[in-house]
């Protein structure tokens, strides 16, 4: 196999995919603007709007929290509830959509309209909830074997820097490890996407075959994608660190500008998908 053509395929399907990249941004940030503009608004009445500008020019100051008074708690109470409800919802419509990407990024599809993409999100959700669930589940277990108890073991002991040292070596130990579980939940979802009827077992069943069957050349792939997804993260990480906007208009370019951040990095995403759909169509 040639290391390069999956990469070259994969984001070929991921470019051809745009559409659907911009339908998942557009949900993600109306879920998103649910949460921050009543927030917002809170925070507005209970303290003003110029007296919060001020405030926060210079970045976060305890005052505007201690000012708050009796408001304190309400306002807090209602984000709390309100940052679980997205997580929730937002997991949810992730697994739905990606039922569509994952359709819109196979060879065979040529014209792919919005009644398909959606309409194969839907027939896919359920057995696509599964496979995320449980491929979740596993990669928790393993993250919990691999770091959690040599972590509570080195707790214990009286050697000074071990802890440390536990810490590092198998926080590196489940990174190497965990590209193969992400190509296990990777080729079951475009298995199933493949698939018109549920399956959801059986797709994680091929997911693990299909891994371990082309291990040498699947990993290599996987591994890249992920270091790529790192740098990236980390660079935006870095540039936006480093923004202190203290006006309209800079609060308005840094908005402009994570949003472009958000969707390179669905698009990196998407590239990862479109890799794993082109391996597997590759060795069926």
């Amino acid at each position: 196999m040639n290391i390069f053509r999956p990469f070259i395929s994969g984001i070929c399907r991921a470019l051809r995919s745009w559409k659907w990249i911009v339908i998942i941004w557009l949900f993600t940030l109306i879920l998103v603007s649910l949460l921050v503009i009543p927030f917002k608004a809170s925070l507005s009445a209970a303290l003003g709007r110029s007296m919060i500008t001020e405030k926060l020019a210079d970045g976060i100051n305890i005052d505007v929290i201690s000012d708050l008074g009796s408001n304190f708690k309400a306002i807090f109470s209602s984000l709390s509830t309100g940052i679980f409800l997205m997580l929730f919802f937002g997991f949810l419509i992730n697994v739905f959509l990606n039922g569509g990407l994952f359709s819109s990024l196979k060879t065979a599809v040529s014209r792919f309209t919005s009644n398909q993409f959606f309409g194969r999100a839907g027939e896919s959700f359920w057995s696509f909830l599964v496979i995320t669930i449980i491929m979740s589940l596993i990669i928790f277990l393993i993250a919990l074997l691999i770091i959690g108890i040599p972590l509570a073991i080195a707790g214990g002991s009286q050697r000074e820097g071990s802890l440390y040292k536990t810490f590092i070596l198998t926080v590196i130990i489940f990174l190497i490890i965990l590209p193969v579980f992400l190509l296990v939940a990777d080729y079951a979802r475009a298995w199933q996407a493949a698939n018109s009827k549920p399956a959801c077992f059986k797709a994680i069943g091929a997911g693990f075959k299909q891994t371990f069957r082309h291990f040498f050349s699947s990993y290599p792939v996987m591994a890249v994608v992920l270091i790529a997804q790192f740098f990236f993260g980390w660079l935006v990480f870095l540039i936006i660190s480093r923004m202190m906007p203290a006006t309209g208009a800079g609060l308005f370019l840094l908005f402009l500008l994570t949003q472009l951040f958000f969707i390179i990095k669905l698009l990196l995403r998407t590239w990862r998908y479109g890799c794993v759909t082109a391996m597997l169509e590759q060795y069926p």
